[in-house]
């Protein structure tokens, strides 16, 4: 089963490996639940997990760039997402477009650092 949208083959900035956690939120009525990074970019962000996200939702997101940062909370909307029949998880990207000027910098500098 493969459910994609958009294209998530052409990449508008660079990514970086982010192995990290992330806690995700669907809605208000939900809590935050912990999901694992692959890689992030000023554009946006890749997870891997066993549940589906649908296309265009948008998700609260908090996560931080290094232990020493402090938490970095952005809305995201599904972009993309391509399930992996080896691994049985979802491999779904995340869009920063309607992150704030600054917290784009901020994920930029992240980046640049690596």
């Amino acid at each position: 089963m493969n459910r994609e949208g958009g294209s998530h083959k052409l990449r508008s900035s660079p990514r970086v490996s982010f192995i990290r956690s992330v806690r995700i939120k669907t809605g208000p009525e939900h809590s935050f639940l912990e999901y694992a990074a692959k890689d992030i970019s000023t554009g946006g962000l890749r997870i891997s997990s066993f549940d589906f996200f649908p296309i265009n939702k948008w998700l609260d997101l908090q996560f931080k760039l290094s232990d020493a940062d402090s938490i970095l909370e952005v809305r995201g909307r599904v972009a993309w997402v391509h399930f992996d029949p080896v691994t049985h998880t979802y491999q779904t990207g995340i869009d920063f477009s309607s992150a704030s000027a600054y917290k784009r910098g901020v994920i930029r500098g992240f980046i640049q650092s690596q």
